[in-house]
């Protein structure tokens, strides 16, 4: 086991691996570097592509074999943030890969969760034919701020979730006037545009779609963000630590420092339609859905070219065919009709949809029912505006303390990062 990562290695493995990160899915967000072994250039950098395309080592070796099309490469580490696969599936196996091209060392981050993969480890293979193995505690840091929503979905049947919510001066996410409202500035709303694209779906309940018709779909910011985050520790130190954040944490302090950078910019506006994630919807009773709200679904669904909403239904509640009919011309998958306290069943259906990552946007009733169950990868953001003031309003509920990791001030907001414990 090594603990040593060279720094131009450990930057492009985190850039790749953000790159890759809502566009992958349901593929994990995999990058694979390869240095020269002699001068320690890097001869190539990948992550893994849309689903059904390369895998992160498959898009390296084609790009470093551009280089060089015939014969034996130049001697070469390989870098790459989770164990090479060993079974087929839409696309062969990596490790097979690996075995023709023979790298002097192999460095990877976290054990592929896959059973798959788990069960029939390729890595002796590799040792067997000289490649020098190692499993990289350095390089595990960065895989643990990109995988831990597949690995979610592999372990425990459900994706990660990152619980969001505007604040006032007060703490209060509405007024509970019944309208809508805009609590978190501008500046804010470009890094959260860009946090769209890194979930693989968006969640709200019924009293948000009630009064918001909300869209949810990922839009290319106008332009590159005009101020930057500075991201504090709960000591209060600036950029303290970063590689320590785990899980949605990590993600998030990513969100903030990759999103001003142009190139990523650039890429997220290319593939606008590839870092779309899915629409998910809890719905009000029937009489309580607007029209406006159905089109918008449709026109997104153009937009993108394909079926991108899903919705639960209330199993209390009934719903007119004509009505129903609609909502499945709209929906990728079947409507489900669930009891909405049953958590349960609800994960169930998320895992069966997989879905790595999820973002919680919406009010108390989805606050309650996912914070309960909220564990280490798990995240709440709180983006508390310094201008925004309500006399009175309602206060996120969640199920337990929070306590904060990290803050992050950003022009007139702070960016509160914690997680529900019971300690």
């Amino acid at each position: 086991m090594s603990g040593f990562l060279p720094d131009r290695i450990r930057e492009e493995l985190t850039r790749y691996s953000f790159v890759s990160t809502g566009y992958s899915s349901p593929n994990p967000p995999v990058a694979c570097v390869l240095e020269d072994a002699i001068t320690g250039e890097i001869l190539s950098s990948a992550s893994t592509q849309k689903t059904g395309e390369n895998h992160a080592e498959r898009e390296a070796y084609r790009l470093l074999r551009e280089k060089f099309p015939d014969g034996k490469l130049p001697d070469h580490n390989a870098y790459v943030t989770l164990e090479p696969c060993t079974h087929f599936g839409k696309t062969p196996p990596c490790i097979d890969l690996f075995l023709k091209e023979k790298p002097v060392r192999l460095e990877y981050g976290w054990k592929d969760p896959n059973p798959l993969v788990s069960s029939h480890s390729g890595l002796n293979k590799l040792s067997e034919i000289g490649v020098q193995v190692i499993e990289n505690v350095e390089l595990a840091e960065i895989s643990s701020q990109f995988l831990f929503g597949f690995r979610s979905r592999i372990e425990k049947r459900r994706p990660a979730f990152l619980l969001k919510t505007s604040l006032s001066k007060e703490g209060y996410f509405s007024s509970g006037e019944g309208l809508r409202e805009k609590i978190s500035s501008s500046e804010s709303d470009t890094f959260l545009s860009i946090l769209r694209a890194k979930v693989d779906a968006i969640l709200v309940g019924p009293n948000t779609v009630r009064v918001d018709d909300p869209g949810l779909d990922f839009r290319v910011p106008s332009s590159l963000p005009k101020i930057a985050a500075k991201i504090l520790n709960e000591a209060g130190n600036l950029n303290t630590a970063r590689s320590s954040y785990r899980g949605f944490s990590g993600l998030v302090s990513n969100v903030l420092e990759y999103s001003p950078n142009p190139e990523v910019f650039q890429i997220h506006k290319e593939k606008e339609k590839d870092y779309q994630p899915l629409r998910i919807f809890f719905l009000p009773d029937q009489n309580s859905i607007s029209p406006i709200f159905l089109e918008k679904q449709n026109l997104l669904n153009e937009r993108i070219g394909k079926k991108n909403s899903a919705f639960f239904l209330d199993e209390k509640k009934s719903y007119d065919p004509k009505f129903l009919n609609i909502l499945e011309s709209l929906s990728k998958f079947p409507l489900e009709k669930v009891n909405f306290l049953d958590i349960s069943k609800i994960l169930e259906v998320l895992h069966s949809w997989e879905i790595n990552t999820a973002l919680v946007e919406g009010g108390n009733f989805l606050y309650k029912l996912f914070s309960s169950i909220l564990s280490e990868d798990d995240a709440i953001l709180q983006i508390r505006s310094n201008v925004v003031s309500f006399t009175k309003g309602i206060l996120p509920e969640w199920m337990e303390k929070f306590s904060m990791e990290w803050k992050a001030e950003l022009g007139s907001d702070l960016w509160e990062l914690g997680r529900c414990s019971q300690d």
